[in-house]
Order: structure tokens, then C-alpha cells, then sequence
């Protein structure tokens, strides 16, 4: 094993994989399930080009992997964005519109990709508040993608807070028919009003 992938004491390392198909710096070949969840950017993978392309503009967004857009063929892949995601004007007011209505596009049921989204007026507890950006790989690996070498925990203990995490935050999310009214309503410049206290955690 490489110095640069030995765990630390604390569960950590630094993901280094050069030339092979990586999720933020960590390959995915074996992978069978991902999960990932976006409170600062789109996730490279569901990002159009022209946003793609502002986020290589910004030197951070970049070496932290913001912009890798290669996922594994036929492994189911669910994502859960913060609205607020949406309101950061990266590449301008129609580079927004037209991501937007990329993520309406995706929001197809009988497929290996699920996207869900948070809206700003979801109910939250403290325990729910938004965490930074993070990537489960099955149930026992998580990627941080908040440097320029994504950290990767591997102890089982920091990776069942993340799936825990990532449970409480779908809860919270619009998924399916009232996700893209939500999309749609942001797409048009304006906070949809009809489901409004309609997004109850789901049991």
C-alpha cells in the first residue's frame, strides 16, 4: 500500500488514484450502490457544461473534484441537493436556468439515477442541518471531496453517521412529481407557492 493511501488513526485518507475512473478521486469499479449529497455545488455528475465550465474557473471547485462527471454504468446512484445549490448564480442567470431544467430531465422514475432536493423551507431540527458535501460508496466508505485530496473514512463508525445523515436528509427532500413543481418554480425565477407546508418528512 501507497504512503500516500494509508489509514490514519482516525479512519482517514487521502484519496490518490491517478489515471482510473474515480468518484472525487476514489475508484468505483467494485462500487454497488452510491450515494451522494450536494450543499455547496451541483454535483460534478448531474452538471451541463456550461456550468461545468464556471466551476473550472474557480481553482478550489476544481482540485476539490466539484467538476468529475464520470459515474459507474448500471450502479444505482441517488442524489439529495440543498436548494440553495440552485441559488448560487455559478456561470450566470441562463447557465442556471438551463441546469435546472437538466435536473427536471433527470427526474425520470425506473432508472439507476434518483435525484431528490431539499427546499429552503423544509422543517429542520439541528440534527438536520445542511453538512458539507459527501459521497457513500455501498455502506462502508465515504468521501469528503473538501480538499484537494478528498479525505476518505473507512472506520465503520464515521461511515454509519453519513448513511444516517444521508437517511435523515432524504427524508427531507422532494422527491418524484413534487420535486420537479419545485424545479419548475425556481426555473421561473420564483419560490413555488402550491407546496408550500406540503413537505412533511416522509415515514
Amino acid at each position: 500500500m501507497r504512503s500516500d493511501e494509508r489509514l490514519n488513526a482516525g479512519g482517514a485518507r487521502n484519496a490518490s488514484n491517478p489515471g482510473r475512473p474515480t468518484i472525487w478521486g476514489v475508484p468505483w469499479q467494485r462500487a454497488r450502490r452510491i450515494r451522494i449529497y450536494a450543499s455547496t455545488l451541483v454535483p460534478g455528475p448531474l452538471q451541463i457544461y456550461g456550468y461545468r465550465e464556471a466551476v473550472r474557473s474557480y481553482p478550489l471547485a476544481r482540485e476539490c473534484g466539484h467538476d468529475e462527471a464520470v459515474l459507474p454504468n448500471g450502479v444505482p446512484v441517488a442524489f439529495v441537493l440543498e436548494e440553495s445549490v440552485l441559488h448560487r448564480q455559478v456561470g450566470g442567470h441562463d447557465v442556471m436556468r438551463a441546469q435546472i431544467s437538466h435536473l427536471l430531465g433527470l427526474l425520470r422514475p425506473a432508472t439507476n439515477l434518483s435525484v431528490s432536493l431539499i427546499p429552503l423551507h423544509a422543517g429542520r431540527t439541528p440534527e438536520d442541518l445542511p453538512m458539507e458535501p459527501f459521497v457513500i460508496i455501498d455502506s462502508h466508505r465515504v468521501v469528503l471531496p473538501v480538499t484537494p485530496r478528498p479525505v476518505v473514512l473507512e472506520h465503520r463508525e464515521q461511515a454509519s453517521r453519513y448513511t444516517a445523515a444521508f437517511a435523515r436528509f432524504y427524508r427531507l427532500a422532494l422527491t418524484g412529481p413534487l420535486a420537479s413543481q419545485h424545479l419548475l418554480g425556481l426555473q421561473n425565477g420564483h419560490a413555488p407557492t402550491s407546496v408550500s407546508g406540503r413537505c412533511q418528512r416522509r415515514k
